[in-house]
């Protein structure tokens, strides 16, 4: 439950950001047909708001599996790297040619434990033959 409100404050801020911009951009548009100035605090106003809202989208992008993960942090690395920072992979899946997955504890990665996330409390890495890890994703244990 923690998890889905976190997002649900993040996705109802970029709302609210995206609708003051759109306000101060009409309002500017109003004082520019009535050949007024527009005023630095309407523009101010708008550059910070573009500026928040692409910082948000940025941080949903990354972290679009796990609130506290930045999945890009994995995604693109080696296996074997992730390997001796964590130490502790619960599981390691290898086949045949050499691609797989590897599974971690959320908890090994943030340091804190979300209570009542049992949805999201192992982190998937699958990589490829390479050992490069080309999808990340939360999910239950294997077998839950």
């Amino acid at each position: 439950m923690e998890t889905a409100m976190i997002y649900i404050f993040v996705y109802a801020l970029l709302a609210v950001i995206f609708i003051s911009v759109i306000t101060l951009i009409v309002v500017m548009v109003l004082n520019i047909k009535k050949q007024k100035k527009v005023g630095k605090n309407i523009r101010n106003g708008i550059i910070v708001g573009i500026v928040l809202g692409c910082m948000l989208t940025i941080w949903i992008s990354s972290h679009k599996s796990y609130p506290l993960i930045n999945d890009w942090a994995f995604l693109g690395k080696n296996i074997s790297k992730i390997e001796q920072k964590y130490k502790m992979i619960d599981c390691n899946f290898t086949s045949e040619d050499g691609s797989g997955y590897a599974v971690l504890k959320t908890e090994q990665i943030t340091g804190t434990k979300m209570y009542g996330s049992g949805d999201y409390s192992f982190y998937y890495m699958k990589f490829d033959k390479n050992g490069k890890i080309i999808k990340v994703y939360c999910g239950r244990p294997a077998g839950g």
